[in-house]
Formats: C-alpha cells, sequence, structure tokens
C-alpha cells in the first residue's frame, strides 16, 4: 500500500518538482536512482555541449539519464558516440526500432538539417516518441510502423505484465520465438524500406541505425536494390551467428567492412558477423571509411 502511494505522489506534477529540487542537492547511486521514477519533462545536455529534452513515462531509462547524465551511465555509450559523430556527417538518417527515439534525438540535436525518419511500432511507446519530438521542436519524421522484408498487418509480440499499456517494454519483435515467456502480441502494419523510400521518394539513406531484437536481416532483405545502391553506414544489433551469416549474404566483403563495437574501447574490424561477445556492430562502405577513421 506504502509502495503504491509513494509511486502515485512521485508521479504527479507535485512529485516531479520534489524530484527536481532533490537533484540539486543528491545524486543517488545507481541502484536507488532506479526506484526514484517519475513523469514529467528534462533537459539533458551531452557532454559535447548538444542539448535537447526528453519526456519520462516513469521509464528505467530516462530515469537513470535524468539522475546521472546521459554520459555518465553506462548505456551503450561507444555506439551513441558513433552514432552522434555520424549523425554531423549525413543528409538522412533513418532510425528501425526507434523506441521513444532517444537516438533519432540525439541525432537531430547534433545536424537539426538531417532528415530524421524514425520507425516504432508499439503504441504505447511511439506516443512517447511523438512526444519527445513536439517539446523539441523537432520535424522527425515519425512513423508507427515495423519494417520486415513483407508489407501488411501482423502480429508484434512482447512480454511481461500489461505489455501494451502505459508501461515500457524495450524488447518487442516480430520474431514470436523471442523471448516467449508471459507473452502478449497485437496487430501492427508492417512495411519494407524499399516501399518506403518509394512512395516517399527518398533520395538515399546515409545513416541506418536498426535494433529489431532478431529481425536486422528481414530489415535489410526489405531494403531490396537500394542497400547497394544508398550504401548505408549501419550501426544493428546481431544477436546470433546464424543472423550475422545472413547479413553477410548481402553486403559482400568487396564493398563494406565489419566491426565489432566494444562499449568501452571503440570498433574492432571483424571478419564475421555475430561471433563476438558484443552484440553491436558498425558496417562501413569501403567508399566511407574515411568517416570512421578517428573511432
Amino acid at each position: 500500500m506504502m509502495k503504491q502511494v509513494l509511486k502515485t505522489l512521485l508521479y504527479s506534477s507535485f512529485g516531479f518538482k520534489l524530484i527536481q529540487l532533490l537533484k540539486l542537492v543528491y545524486t543517488p547511486p545507481i541502484k536507488y536512482a532506479k526506484k526514484l521514477r517519475f513523469k514529467g519533462v528534462f533537459n539533458v545536455k551531452t557532454k559535447k555541449g548538444n542539448s535537447f529534452k526528453l519526456y519520462n513515462n516513469a521509464f528505467l531509462l530516462e530515469t537513470h539519464i535524468f539522475w546521472l547524465g546521459i554520459d555518465n551511465y553506462q548505456w551503450e555509450n561507444k555506439t551513441r558516440e558513433i552514432w552522434g559523430d555520424l549523425s554531423t556527417k549525413s543528409n538522412t538518417i533513418a532510425d528501425v526500432g526507434a523506441n521513444v527515439g532517444i537516438f533519432s534525438v540525439l541525432a537531430k540535436a547534433n545536424n537539426p538539417n538531417a532528415q530524421v525518419i524514425a520507425f516504432e511500432p508499439q503504441p504505447n511507446i511511439f506516443e512517447i516518441l511523438q512526444k519527445n519530438n513536439t517539446i523539441n521542436n523537432f520535424d522527425i519524421h515519425c512513423e508507427n510502423n515495423a519494417i520486415s522484408n513483407t508489407s501488411g498487418n501482423v502480429p508484434f509480440f512482447n512480454h511481461g505484465p500489461n505489455t501494451f499499456s502505459d508501461n515500457n517494454t524495450t524488447s518487442g519483435s516480430l520474431n514470436k520465438t523471442w523471448r516467449p515467456i508471459d507473452q502478449n502480441s497485437i496487430n501492427v502494419e508492417a512495411i519494407t524500406l524499399e516501399s518506403y523510400i518509394n512512395t516517399n521518394n527518398i533520395e538515399s539513406i546515409d545513416l541506418l541505425k536498426i535494433d529489431v531484437e532478431t529481425l536486422e536481416y528481414e530489415v535489410l532483405l526489405g531494403y531490396g536494390s537500394f542497400l547497394l545502391k544508398h550504401e548505408p553506414i549501419i550501426i544493428l544489433e546481431i544477436q546470433s551467428v546464424e543472423i550475422g551469416a545472413n547479413i553477410e549474404s548481402l553486403l559482400t566483403t568487396d564493398l563494406y567492412l565489419y566491426y565489432s563495437i566494444d562499449e568501452s574501447k571503440g570498433i574492432r574490424k571483424v571478419d564475421a558477423l555475430g561471433k563476438g561477445t558484443d552484440n553491436n556492430y558498425l558496417l562501413c562502405p569501403k567508399s566511407k571509411v574515411s568517416l570512421i577513421n578517428n573511432y
């Protein structure tokens, strides 16, 4: 009963004001920070001086960013650094599996002139993505679609209690076999990158992030002939050797170089995808390797 009363207080506008006052005098250790969740808009500033706003819907990730700072919280640090830098060198940026849009907002904050497209199929998460775009007065193209190699109304799966309610669930997938315990599903609209590019007359995608919980290959397969035409720099998660091998079949080694991202050290060139202990990879066309030399 007491926990519920405290949660109700923290999630109120009054509770958020108390949280803001507390932060002026206190930075909790991470084990306590995750318990001090709240709902409200807060300012984020990176070590490079870029600033933007995030709306926290009492989500864990945003709560940690609020208390610890985005550069101090150990969450994909090197991936975010690389993404931010490449954003400044890109005209069109696509974020597939954008979740609430932190990477999309980072890209826009780093390069206000870039065209940023964010795809997120889960309705309750998409709502926060739109809100983050609005509170920053950005013009991110927020698309409530799953991206795959087929189009149509398809089941989308996630796990846990109250999965598609107001709670943050960050591991949704079109893959029914991914995290099947306590699984729930809804139907979402799937499209291919190829169809989106044709419909919206996208000239080229320069930078592409894919985080779709094991179906990264299907996203690239649905890119069609534009994949090798655009030659985007790709940052993506690869969960297995099998997925890695499938992706390699689309990107020939005479065209692309593969790098594993070590979140504390930087990138390391690899000959195959999905075999290392790190799940995040950077795939760079040989024609653009000069853009990543400093990593």
